[in-house]
């Protein structure tokens, strides 16, 4: 049976050059091997890790301060969904006539019709910022949702022709 180290042998020329130098010799080859062996895993593995945690410990407070302010962010928006009030499912027709009475646009609309749950609802001329608002309140309040429209820009700035289809 063989033994394992006689599986791993050195090339021939390096054998040959051992067998001819004395052994301090071949110590302080060793010993230079080592030392090249250690200044280069200093220079690949050391110096590199030593300028990445440096980087790390340079960025970490600000890495904290945008973990803290998404941390609030998530508080907030949690506490939004625990303190906001349960509405009723009300008639979709009455909050819909209800949000256009308060919002002051319902002599605006040219046309309303409702079929299978779905209001279509047209407004002739009405300017951009009341109906951003109008169907934020809607939504918000009425939990009524454009499904499909088409806004025409009119020749008063700010101004459109909507052609909306809201849904819950």
């Amino acid at each position: 049976m063989t033994s394992a180290t006689s599986s791993f042998r050195a090339p021939p020329w390096l054998e040959r050059w051992r067998a001819s130098r004395t052994p301090r010799e071949r110590a302080v080859v060793a010993a230079l091997v080592v030392v090249i062996v250690v200044a280069l895993a200093w220079l690949a593995i050391w110096q590199p890790l030593q300028r990445d945690l440096g980087a790390l410990a340079s960025a970490a407070p600000a890495e904290r301060q945008a973990l803290a302010a998404a941390r609030k962010m998530a508080d907030e928006m949690a506490a939004l969904g625990r303190n906001a009030p349960v509405r009723r499912a009300s008639d979709a027709r009455a909050e819909l006539e209800r949000v256009l009475n308060e919002r002051g646009v319902r002599g605006s609309v040219t046309s309303l019709d409702w079929q299978d749950g779905r209001a279509r609802i047209v407004f002739a001329d009405v300017s951009v910022e009341t109906l951003v608002a109008l169907l934020d309140t809607l939504e918000r309040d009425g939990q009524l949702r454009v499904i499909e429209g088409t806004l025409t820009a009119r020749v008063d700035p700010g101004t459109v022709r909507a052609e909306l289809t809201l849904s819950r």
